[in-house]
């Protein structure tokens, strides 16, 4: 099976895997949803990291989550209400995500300036007797992006203490066969 079909199947999988989180356990991620970061020349687990799946035309889904964290001061409702979209319609179609993964860092994160330093590593994902593994690039994202701001207010939703500074990372799959 050539890489970019076999990276479909994983974005699926990640689907099913956060559709299950949201309505049956309360948005709390499940292993899946977690890669651990190798170098892509191989060697022991870096780092273990919660990455998200981000949406193709993200721009109204982000607005709705600003809105929400904007609208009360209580977090509660923000993580309900989140859930709640989250819940609906949106991993249901898995053709409408990107290819490009990405994770929220700390402004002074030492694993994200590893990251950035070698421009590329290996994220391997597992949950019961699913796997995947592939090849990434890594870019810091801009912080008026679309999938920046997807990945800021997401993570707003569920952390209420988020500081208003943070990185955010891309990961871009590397395959020969590109067209996905």
């Amino acid at each position: 099976m050539e890489n970019s079909e076999q990276y479909k199947r994983f974005i699926a999988w990640q689907c099913r895997l956060r559709k299950q989180c949201v309505r049956e356990l309360g948005g709390q991620p499940t292993d899946g949803m977690s890669a651990g970061i190798y170098s892509i020349a191989g060697g022991d687990e870096q780092s273990r990291m919660n990455f998200l799946i981000v949406r193709k035309d993200s721009a109204a889904r982000t607005d709705e989550f600003r809105h929400i964290v904007r609208k009360t001061p209580d977090s509660r409702e923000w993580a309900k209400n989140g859930l709640r979209i989250l819940s609906e319609l949106h991993y249901h179609e898995t053709d409408q995500f990107e290819n490009r993964l990405t994770a929220l860092f700390s402004l002074d994160s030492i694993v994200a300036d590893a990251l950035l330093e070698a421009g590329h590593c290996q994220l391997k994902f597992a949950e019961k007797s699913v796997d995947y593994g592939f090849d990434f690039d890594v870019e810091a994202l801009a912080d008026d992006s679309e999938s920046f701001q997807a990945t800021y207010w997401h993570n707003r939703l569920f952390n209420p203490t988020l500081p208003g500074q943070v990185r955010v990372l891309g990961f871009t799959p590397r395959f020969d066969d590109q067209a996905i």
